[in-house]
């Protein structure tokens, strides 16, 4: 099988999990590449550094992982079935020491193979990265037996990084040999001082992007909380949530029973929160704005200029009238492009506009959908998840109020689909929602969904 990014399957649908299997890496280019297999528990971290299998360690204590070096290439001979059950995940890397970045490279091969037969097999180029120093190239995970996943994500720091994103520490030395990780643990600048600067990096980076003394002292403290979020979920998920580039875009039920959370403020308090996503991941610093019902109508972007009157002086001004609630429509003008009757004056004289399709090949989409009911187009919605499935976009559903959203519950089964990606969480009430919980909701899935775990 060719394993493209985003690709996850069962691996017993290719070999025997009961048996060995070798899994092989190689780069093609002008450095020095480090290969390095990271046996994982159920959080994501190295809880047990035995389990870090490379050059200077090349085998796992019950030898279940064995290493190989070769010419700018490796071997990890692997018994799964042998692992002890805290091991929940392997995530196999490639990194490089000293100079230069994986842009530059020729190419990547991942191999899995079985009884000297490659069952498996994955190419990746210099072009699918950019400044990168290493790649996360592929993860073996439990979940109903063994599955693999592409991830094939670059990874902005070399194996000392990485070590450290799987909570994993190095052990410092000084020039007499003599271990000095008790004495530097406490101030470990790993630990503390990094997080602390990334969230101070961040919130400069997002505040720099405003001009205006009123707008920051109104989003300032939304900034501070998106920030302190992203740096969490990074260490929890394993990618570096903070240097992600995506298109936002936001789509908003427009359905009769959402009334009330237009005329109360609900939602034009909730955009305002919003605003700091586009300013952290979108590199217009503005977020694509859609209005549905049984169809939908594309809004002017939010941003800067607008964001603190959005609801009464865009949506409000639009002439769009409420509805009831497909998903589809608006789904596949995002995904594919399509077209919207924009109303004219006192709502009269529609005509038609081009809506054109947002996913692309560039940076990837990330679809915040926010909704307070269940759809009645399930199948026309499956369809287009399905074909969205293969591209470059998530989509995070957020349901709101009573509903018990069935459809978007049993999302995580729909079969059909090359990568699930798709999120679901229910709140019920936005207002009483915290900055942490909001963002954390919206983004939790969204980092998953960017390592490959989705």
């Amino acid at each position: 099988m060719e394993l493209l990014r985003g690709m996850r399957d069962k691996l017993d649908k290719y070999v025997d999990t009961s048996s060995e299997i070798c899994i092989s890496m190689s780069v093609q280019g002008s450095s020095v590449y480090d290969f390095c297999c990271f046996g994982v528990d159920n959080a994501g971290k190295l809880s047990d550094d035995r389990y870090m299998i490379f050059y200077n360690q090349v085998s796992s204590p019950g030898h279940e992982i064995r290493f190989v070096s070769g010419n700018h290439s490796s071997e990890f001979h692997i018994r799964l079935s042998e692992l002890p059950i805290s091991i929940e995940r392997l995530v196999f890397t490639a990194s490089i020491d000293g100079n230069g970045t994986m842009g530059e490279i020729t190419k990547h091969n991942f191999y899995l193979s079985q009884n000297n037969t490659t069952q498996i097999a994955m190419e990746l180029a210099g072009t699918d990265f950019n400044r990168e120093r290493a790649i996360i190239a592929v993860e073996l995970y439990r979940k109903d037996g063994w599955r693999i996943a592409a991830v094939a994500n670059g990874f902005n720091g070399g194996l000392s990084a990485l070590l450290k994103s799987f909570g994993g520490e190095e052990i410092l030395s000084d020039v007499s040999g003599i271990d000095n990780t008790s004495q530097n643990q406490e101030n470990s600048p790993v630990k503390d001082s990094s997080s602390v600067r990334d969230e101070k990096e961040l919130i400069q980076d997002v505040m720099g992007k405003i001009s205006l003394s009123k707008d920051k002292v109104n989003l300032e403290k939304h900034v501070v909380s998106l920030s302190k979020c992203i740096v969490s979920l990074s260490k929890k998920s394993g990618v570096d949530l903070g240097s992600a580039k995506a298109k936002v875009v936001v789509v908003l039920d427009y359905s009769g029973s959402m009334s009330r959370l237009y005329s109360n403020g609900t939602v034009q308090r909730t955009l305002s929160r919003l605003v700091p996503l586009g300013l952290t991941f979108d590199d217009n610093g503005s977020i694509d704005i859609y209005l549905f019902q049984n169809d939908f109508m594309k809004l002017t972007d939010l941003n800067l200029s607008n964001y603190e009157n959005y609801v009464q002086n865009v949506i409000k001004a639009s002439g769009y009238r409420m509805g009831g609630t497909e998903y589809a429509p608006v789904l596949k003008a995002i995904i594919e492009g399509g077209s919207y009757k924009k109303p004219g004056f006192l709502g009269f004289s529609k005509k038609t506009v081009a809506a054109e399709a947002i996913v692309d090949d560039g940076d990837a989409t990330f679809i915040l959908f926010i909704t307070d009911g269940e759809n009645t187009d399930r199948s026309e919605t499956d369809n287009i998840i399905r074909k969205s499935s293969g591209m470059n976009v998530f989509i995070q559903f957020i349901g709101i109020g009573n509903e018990k959203f069935q459809y978007l519950k049993k999302l995580d089964d729909m079969s059909g689909r090359v990568r699930d990606n798709t999120g679901f969480t229910k709140m019920k009430d936005l207002d009483r929602a915290d900055d942490n919980e909001l963002y954390t909701n919206v983004l939790d899935q969204f980092a998953k969904w960017l390592r490959g775990l989705q």
